[in-house]
């Protein structure tokens, strides 16, 4: 339904106050806000309920009116998370929370196309923009098309970068799958929020030019702070990730 010139003067004008106040902050109340944009309360109401819908407020019962973040959306391709942030605007960064040489089992070996006991190199790391904690990334490739390689080598930066510098391997194209899941202590710990919060596995295997599977990925978004945009086309449907600040 497409909006009266009075309502999108409102929305505007609603946009522009939320613009200027930080993610989390609370918003005047439905009197102070009616009395400032001159508007009824039930037309702010239903104002107010069309940006909670888009995600730009949230409206608590009986605590009020709060931002939530702008999200940001990227154009999809595949990069690594470091080139994701960045296109974004973001500053990217990484804590090494493990890194070691692991033989794969019969689950791993079918994914990354090796034989059962080949060696893999496990990485998992925590991963941040702008320094909050974003997600827990846990990677494995393996040891054949990557000798040499050592788990401290990525503790930062971007993976496929590092591939392609070291090894002039690329990485053309991905599987992914998203599923919805909750977060445990650990896991809540690392990512700062509450032990059961809702949260985004994304499990990606990834090939190069060549068509060899070159890694496997499980990455623990999340919920709050990212999500996936699904662009629904007659000629095909495009995914991009967002991130909110």
């Amino acid at each position: 339904m497409s909006l009266t010139r009075k309502q999108q003067r409102l929305q505007q004008e609603l946009d522009a106050l939320i613009e200027h106040q930080p993610p989390g902050s609370r918003l005047p109340g439905e009197r102070e806000l009616s009395a400032k944009l001159a508007v009824s309360r039930d037309t702010l109401r239903r104002a107010l309920k069309q940006l909670e819908e888009r995600h730009r407020i949230e409206i608590r019962q009986g605590a009020g009116i709060f931002v939530r973040a702008r999200p940001l959306a990227s154009q999809l391709k595949l990069m690594s998370f470091s080139e994701e942030m960045q296109q974004q605007g973001l500053t990217p960064s990484s804590q090494l929370l493990a890194g070691e040489i692991v033989q794969a089992d019969v689950k791993l070996a079918g994914k990354l196309q090796v034989a059962p006991g080949a060696e893999l190199l496990r990485v998992r790391r925590l991963r941040l923009a702008n320094d909050t904690p974003v997600a827990i990334e846990q990677v494995y490739l393996p040891r054949v098309h990557f000798p040499g390689l050592a788990p401290s080598e990525l503790a930062s930066g971007s993976l496929y970068e590092l591939l392609y510098d070291q090894y002039e391997i690329t990485a053309e194209q991905a599987a992914q799958q998203i599923s919805a899941t909750v977060v445990d202590d650990e896991e809540a710990a690392l990512l700062d929020v509450a032990p059961f919060s809702p949260a985004l596995l994304a499990e990606r295997t990834v090939s190069d030019e060549q068509g060899r599977i070159i890694e496997f990925a499980k990455s623990l978004y999340r919920a709050d702070k990212y999500r996936f945009n699904v662009l629904v086309q007659r000629q095909g449907t495009r995914l991009a990730p967002a991130y909110e600040q």
